[in-house]
């Protein structure tokens, strides 16, 4: 089995880049996995794996872009993902890794449309798309959609899946949830740092769509004395630390930068309330990650994220883009430590249902049936966490 993503096993890893390599970890317990990636600092975990990790080189997406602007003689209509993508596969054709797909792959797994419309039609291997995100259709999807070679699909989330198929045409064959090391992600981690204020942690990609924006307007209005802890990294940075001095909570807000993944526990544990005010996600997993650490949860109510927070019960979800409603959950919450402590019982108790063992699973039967082959007992399964209740629909799966 192959697994292609271009960050896959880099230590600084994304939530997407996250969920397909333990997928892979879980996978190579019985089979032989080889992921395709970009070279970096590879992630313990991936190391320490039977995952065999294939690399190309780690392109420079600016300095490509402007010697192929300059080669066509005007500025590329393209983002630097696809020229990443696109320079990363280029290589692998020109260096032998299409070719070692081929020889060792009965099924290649790829994540993104841009590589999997290049590599169905590149490689002569059995083809599986993930759709782990919102796709917002347009060109790019229009041309996946009329040259892909891809029968078989899966999503992350019933919710996305629904979205995929209405409103992108695609057929989905399966959905594969996230899981969680509960062992990993626990209440008993030491907390990686101490405050006297009580504590909001938000871990995420820094852009506005993640609703770090709406939380600042958020916290500049709290009664409360509080300190936000931001974990993460991207283009809003500087925004962030601008728009924080003119609300006058610059001193009561650090940004953390990038934290690896298998620290981010300690993080969890360290906070008071975790707040993911998210404008758009299929899933986001760091709300399960923190649940798992007995965090008490702040979120927004979107229907990928209600496939595992029920508010009120194990969370507190407000809606999107509304500063005003999110600043009276965290302020009803943090001056209620006793309703912290239970939901973050509860939370913990919920991240308890789901595992990657179980989610591999699913996976390594949707392949089998492509292939037509029989997979492994059951038994064979090794359980990391607990056994997952199963929130498929029964429209999906076999």
């Amino acid at each position: 089995m192959g697994v292609y993503h271009d960050s896959i096993g880099t230590k600084h890893a994304g939530g997407i880049a996250v969920y397909a390599r333990e997928l892979a970890i879980e996978l190579s317990s019985r089979h032989e996995v080889y992921v395709y990636t970009q070279e970096g600092e590879i992630a313990p975990e991936l190391a320490d794996s039977d995952v065999e990790v294939v690399t190309t080189p780690r392109f420079d997406v600016p300095t490509l872009n402007g010697r192929l602007s300059y080669s066509v003689g005007w500025p590329l209509p393209f983002g630097q993902q696809p020229i990443s993508k696109l320079a990363m596969i280029a290589w692998s054709a020109y260096n032998d890794v299409l070719d070692h797909i081929e020889e060792h792959v009965d099924v290649l797994i790829d994540y993104q449309l841009p590589d999997d419309l290049l590599l169905s039609n590149l490689v002569d291997v059995l083809t599986i798309c993930g759709f782990l995100s919102d796709e917002s259709g347009g060109i790019g999807t229009a041309l996946h959609s009329r040259y892909t070679k891809t029968e078989t699909n899966f999503a992350i989330s019933p919710y996305l899946a629904d979205h995929v198929t209405e409103t992108l045409g695609y057929d989905v064959d399966e959905v594969v949830l996230p899981g969680l090391d509960v062992d990993q992600f626990h209440p008993e981690t030491l907390p990686a740092f101490d405050r006297e204020e009580e504590t909001i942690l938000f871990v995420g990609r820094l852009i506005e769509a993640k609703g770090i924006f709406d939380l600042l307007e958020a916290v500049a209005t709290l009664e409360q004395n509080v300190h936000l802890r931001i974990v993460g990294a991207g283009p809003a940075e500087g925004a962030i630390r601008r728009r924080a001095r003119a609300l006058g909570i610059a001193d009561d807000v650090i940004l953390e930068g990038e934290v690896p993944h298998e620290e981010l526990p300690a993080y969890y544990t360290a906070a008071d309330v975790f707040c993911l005010p998210t404008h758009v996600d299929s899933f986001a997993m760091v709300n399960l990650e923190a649940m798992g650490c007995g965090a008490p949860v702040v979120t927004t109510d979107l229907d990928g994220i209600k496939t595992y927070l029920t508010p009120d019960e194990n969370g507190v979800a407000v809606p999107p883009e509304d500063p005003d409603a999110l600043a009276a959950a965290l302020g009803d919450l943090l001056s209620d430590p006793v309703r912290r402590q239970e939901l973050g019982r509860n939370a913990r108790a919920r991240a308890r249902e789901f595992s990657w063992s179980e989610q591999a699973a699913k996976l390594e039967r949707l392949c089998a049936a492509e292939l037509g082959i029989e997979p492994p007992e059951r038994e064979q399964v090794r359980t990391r966490g607990e056994p997952v209740t199963d929130y498929t629909r029964s429209t999906y799966g076999r």
